[in-house]
């Protein structure tokens, strides 16, 4: 289904897997993704494709930290996925966003409401707290 989308939205299925670890359930992350396009594919202020993927990512990021984590140690995700819903934010999104690829270091500051200089910062931090994360 998604391999068919119009050039301009062919970001969705990795803003998908962000809120699969966002949110710790597929169920909620295509909820939350759908809820997202809805309020982004109507907005006339976003001009291009780099500017709409960036805004998308961060309302995901606002909209997921509204809501309750939802994965139980039961869940049918992996295990990696899961350690990475453990963690806290902004080094959740900041360590996941920046190993997907998906933005440059600047974007990332953005979506995640911190200055480009914290970046390395929260990265290091993230890292240890995932190294030192015992697993179940």
């Amino acid at each position: 289904m998604m391999t068919h989308l119009p050039k301009e939205w062919r970001f969705l299925p990795d803003a998908w897997s962000y809120a699969v670890i966002l949110t710790g359930s597929p169920q909620a992350a295509t909820d939350l993704v759908t809820n997202t396009l809805n309020g982004v594919a109507t907005r006339h202020d976003i001009l291009g494709n780099k500017h709409r993927r960036r805004v998308f990512f961060a309302t995901l990021f606002r909209d997921a930290n509204k809501s309750a984590r939802l994965a139980l140690p039961e869940s049918e995700l992996s295990e990696d996925i899961l350690e990475l819903h453990r963690l806290s934010e902004p080094g959740r999104s900041t360590l996941a966003l920046f190993h997907l690829g998906f933005f440059p270091i600047d974007e990332i500051a953005d979506i995640v409401g911190k200055s480009e200089k914290e970046i390395p910062d929260i990265l290091v931090a993230t890292r240890t707290a995932l190294t030192s994360t015992p697993r179940p």
